[in-house]
């Protein structure tokens, strides 16, 4: 594979999450990588959510056309990891394993409905 069409599978992934969920955790230095079986994916760092201080998130597009999550602390210890994550999941999954379940509860009981 091209180093464009790497470039074109990481910027896919990262338009299918929500751009709210990734301002939040303070998403930052985007980049396509190849991981060691030929795969390729998404890497950014992400700070001061509510289980982590500083963090990697890999995000590979596994063999069966479905996402395989990392994240991985400041030492790069795999700290949490899913597996075949379906795109419409991506926003709902990272935000689940970057922020403690009671934070994420309080924010649902406060959500606005404006349809």
């Amino acid at each position: 594979m091209t180093n464009t069409e790497m470039m074109q599978v990481a910027e896919t992934i990262k338009s299918q999450i929500h751009p709210t969920v990734l301002i939040c955790a303070a998403a930052r230095n985007f980049g396509a990588f190849e991981n060691e079986q030929g795969l390729y994916g998404i890497q950014f760092k992400i700070s001061n959510t509510s289980k982590y201080k500083f963090a990697t998130v890999r995000i590979t597009l596994n063999g069966a056309d479905l996402y395989d999550i990392e994240i991985k602390n400041i030492r790069g210890r795999i700290v949490d990891s899913k597996k075949d994550i379906y795109c419409d999941q991506l926003s709902s999954i990272l935000e689940s394993m970057w922020e403690k379940k009671e934070l994420l509860k309080r924010w649902e009981s406060k959500k606005v409905n404006f349809g």
